[in-house]
């Protein structure tokens, strides 16, 4: 049965205003992927979905720990605020950044809300094909996009699409193996691997490894397989962290990707801190200043010191455009999701960030015990890790919004939990 064969199926079990409650929930979907923007990061989709809020916002109760991101959210918004009224005093701010930062908050708030309600209405990997379709509609012609199209623009759209068709494909075949998306994967990573797409690859090969460690059989202690799959899943991301690495400074990925890998183990002894020099500023901030900054402040020059100093203490050169300019120019831009929300919004930002870190983690631990785990899932999942830690909050927060709100357990299934979780009934339907 194909796509639009079970599409029809679909819709033909259902009343006219169901029909039409899917087709918001999907058009909805998709606006939220395609972040056109309207006015300083306030996108079209955003304004659906706040106007939608009185028809999804009782999904929210639905799933675990979805109230909690929701206060969290709230709060951070409100401290963000508070910091400002504060720091404004002795530091420039940016009016446009003012706007952009809450209402990027206030986005994934909201997103999150409409795939949680999407999900009540459609299977996940129509939820994740809506979203992707989104997300391929707003891929920009940028300077970057022209030089690699892949790896800054098509990459994710390309893979939610991908894995979430793939998804279907296996549930149909009903064998309870996962071959299509192990396949799609496999496909991937190799075409990101040739793409000069080092995380990516890193990322897929990952997910690669949860999918086929769901074909093997499941234990019967459930908290045993909990701790196993912890200790084991650490082992893997070391294992594959050095094997990335050795096929990267070996030149089996390129040699663009050999130069650079070379460049940053030679600047500060690791490959994570080389690439990411960010983190060690973000360290000297926060122990400067462990309160954050608030929405719209503008660094002062002693900011500025601080951040290089972190940065000296790495070997790494601070005084270069990009530390200046990109990171400190108009705003504080540390490069990881944790950083970013701390800095704008505080310590509540912070905790969202180790709540968010902490959805992530255990879903992937429940998911893969109880081998219900869809491979779209897994790599968004995966990709929200790595965002959070090495990635910014404006770049992330789409993509975000999709994981946070698939990888939420239904509350009245308790899911996972029971080995009959909901995201198992979902690989059967149509």
């Amino acid at each position: 049965m194909t796509v639009l064969e079970s599409a029809k199926e679909m819709v033909s079990r259902r009343t006219p205003w169901q029909i039409a409650t899917m087709a918001l929930a999907f058009g909805t979907l998709v606006l939220l992927g395609w972040r056109q923007q309207v006015y300083h990061g306030i996108t079209i989709g955003y304004v659906v979905a706040l106007v939608l809020l009185p028809v999804w916002v009782s999904a929210v109760r639905r799933f675990k720990g979805q109230r909690v991101f929701l206060l969290l959210c709230l709060a951070s918004l409100v401290s963000g605020f508070v910091l400002y009224s504060f720091n404004k005093v002795n530091h420039q701010v940016d009016g446009s950044k003012l706007i952009i930062n809450p209402a990027l908050l206030l986005g994934l708030l909201l997103s999150v809300g409409v795939v949680l309600w999407a999900r009540r209405l459609l299977p996940d990997w129509l939820t994740g094909l809506g979203y992707g379709l989104g997300l391929f509609l707003g891929v920009s012609d940028n300077a970057d996009v022209a030089v690699n199209a892949w790896k800054f623009g098509y990459s994710l759209p390309v893979i939610v699409i991908a894995l979430s068709l793939a998804g279907y494909v296996d549930a149909r075949l009903r064998s309870g193996r996962r071959i299509v998306s192990l396949v799609v994967l496999l496909a991937l990573a190799g075409y990101s691997a040739l793409h000069d797409s080092r995380s990516l690859f890193a990322m897929l090969a990952l997910v690669v490894v949860l999918v086929i460690w769901q074909m093997l059989p499941r234990g019967r202690s459930r908290r045993v397989a909990i701790a196993r799959t912890l200790l084991t899943a650490t082992a893997v991301v070391l294992v594959v962290y050095s094997v990335a690495s050795s096929l990267l400074v070996d030149g089996y990925l390129g040699a663009a990707a050999q130069q650079r890998s070379l460049a940053q183990i030679h600047a500060s002894g690791s490959l994570i801190l080389g690439g990411r020099p960010e983190m060690a500023a973000t360290a000297a901030l926060f122990v400067f200043q462990p309160l954050g900054f608030g929405v719209g402040i503008v660094p002062s020059l002693g900011d500025i010191a601080v951040a290089k100093s972190g940065m000296l203490a790495i070997h790494y050169g601070p005084n270069n455009g990009y530390v200046e300019k990109y990171m400190f120019g108009s705003q504080f831009e540390l490069h990881s999701t944790a950083g970013d929300l701390w800095v704008y919004f505080g310590l509540p930002g912070a905790v969202l960030a180790l709540f968010l870190l902490w959805l992530m983690v255990r879903w992937c631990l429940l998911a893969i015990v109880s081998r219900t785990g869809l491979a779209v899932t897994l790599f968004l999942a995966v990709d929200a890790l790595w965002n959070i830690l090495f990635s910014p909050f404006y770049s992330s927060v789409t993509i975000m919004a999709l994981a946070v709100g698939m990888a939420a357990l239904p509350v009245a299934a308790t899911s996972l939990r029971r080995g009959t979780p909901r995201q198992g009934k979902i690989l059967s339907s149509t």
